[in-house]
């Protein structure tokens, strides 16, 4: 079989596309997108028809490429990551100390995350209750952001700590145990 170049044409396209599938559908082959048709993309497109019930061809005509586009969408909405959950918001009104929401058992959980990074942040259970030490972290956190320092968790407090939170323990590559 001679390879086709074609560097961003529908080969490309087509590659692009079986990567994708294959990401979410393991029995595909891993696919590298090059622009060309070559035994790796007929490998793929083989086995696509394979699993999919289509005639095995290797031959991509109008039936085949819409049913790996179907695919290739549905891998798309799959892989998409999901959508962020807001637990407090600046309407919420400020939790004080001794107060208890179900939102305070996901801050004491980032607290316990944040403690193995920062040395001043204290490890705190998740009680779901304003606690001393979660009380503490939070007057920690607005000194830092330059907020008035009430041990409250209010929404200018809460941004900072997801702010604090992104940067130091989602971004951080994970640790290899």
């Amino acid at each position: 079989m001679t390879p086709i170049p074609c560097p961003w044409g529908p080969v490309r396209a087509l590659q692009e596309m079986l990567h994708t599938i294959a990401a979410t559908d393991r029995t595909l082959p891993f696919l590298r997108p090059t622009g060309t048709f070559d035994e790796a993309t007929l490998a793929a497109v083989m086995t696509f028809q394979k699993i999919h019930g289509l005639p095995v061809t290797g031959a991509v005509d109008r039936q085949n490429w819409q049913a790996i586009e179907k695919a290739y969408f549905a891998a798309c909405r799959r892989r998409r990551p999901p959508r962020p959950v807001t637990l407090f918001s600046r309407r919420d009104r400020p939790l004080a100390p001794g107060q208890s929401h179900p939102a305070l058992a996901h801050v004491q959980g980032m607290f316990r995350a944040l403690a193995q990074v920062l040395e001043e942040v204290v490890p705190t259970p998740s009680t779901g209750v304003l606690d001393s030490d979660s009380a503490a972290n939070l007057r920690w956190v607005q000194a830092h952001a330059g907020l008035p320092q009430t041990g409250e968790l209010d929404g200018a407090t809460w941004e900072r700590l997801v702010r604090l939170f992104e940067t130091f323990v989602t971004q951080r590559p994970a640790s290899p145990h």
